[in-house]
């Protein structure tokens, strides 16, 4: 039986169709449009705009996978236990944002390695600990989930394989502070937070970049390609479902595909 439902694989396949119908029709009101590269234009001038136009579905289709994930997790979870892109007001002690800034600087300045679990219990000890002063701060929170089961609850930050060197720190002071915020607004030990990769651009080979191993340890607070969609369906074929989602489609529609972006080839 597949991981993920008929209507989930509705949704994931209307996600799909969107930017792919955006860049078709891109191709054919601004065919000419293409990288403003010289270097580029040069070498490959009759075939940039279909290179600039790939490129663009590519990020736009890197967007959407948030929106494909929230699908698969309220599939697995239930609409009830899925919460995306939540703003919250988070109210803590001093001392447990200080207890978290002192770690991102430790990893900042490679004083330390990232040791999730060391972590976690710092913090729950700051939170257990707390300061007579408060401090208030607004932060965004990508993806939360409850485990309707325990009542577990999971905070997760979802980026591409390649993120750029602020967007790392700053996803794990968010899932720090996430942490934080669980223990003290749920009265929970049973927390987690991970920091998601939705593909491993190295793959089969294991995922290492540096700038997310300075902060995030592989064995853990962090999910790669199929770990991630593995947890965040509930199934260990959900991955491979998803893939088969997106392999289906481009069989399906590869003769529209293909006539709507070869006019951007000018082979004279």
């Amino acid at each position: 039986m597949p991981s993920i439902s008929i209507e989930a694989h509705k949704k994931i396949e209307d996600f799909i169709e969107i930017v792919v119908e955006k860049y078709l029709k891109k191709a054919e009101d601004k065919p000419k449009a293409n990288s403003a590269n010289p270097f580029v234009m040069a070498l490959l001038r009759d075939f940039d705009p279909l290179i600039h136009r790939i490129h663009g579905l590519k990020t736009s289709l890197g967007s959407s996978m948030e929106k494909i994930a929230e699908v698969i997790a309220i599939d697995a979870w239930g609409y009830e236990n899925v919460l995306r892109n939540q703003r919250v007001d988070v109210r803590l002690p001093q001392n447990v944002f200080q207890t978290i800034d002192s770690i991102i600087n430790d990893l900042s300045n490679a004083k330390t390695l990232s040791d999730y679990y060391s972590e976690k219990n710092d913090i729950l000890n700051a939170c257990r600990n707390p300061s007579s002063q408060f401090e208030n701060h607004t932060y965004e929170f990508d993806l939360i989930l409850r485990n309707p089961t325990n009542g577990s609850r999971y905070f997760l930050e979802m980026k591409g394989p390649d993120p750029n060197t602020t967007e790392v720190p700053g996803a794990k002071k968010r899932l720090l502070v996430a942490l934080a915020w669980g223990f003290t607004e749920y009265s929970t030990e049973k927390l987690d937070c991970h920091f998601a990769i939705y593909y491993n651009n190295v793959f089969p080979k294991p995922y290492r970049n540096p700038k997310v191993h300075y902060y995030f340890n592989p064995n853990g607070g962090i999910l790669v390609h199929d770990k991630f969609w593995n947890f965040l369906g509930k199934d260990d074929s959900t991955f491979n479902d998803l893939l088969a989602i997106f392999e289906n489609y481009g069989i399906t529609n590869k003769k529209r595909i293909w006539d709507g972006f070869a006019k951007l080839i000018d082979i004279k």
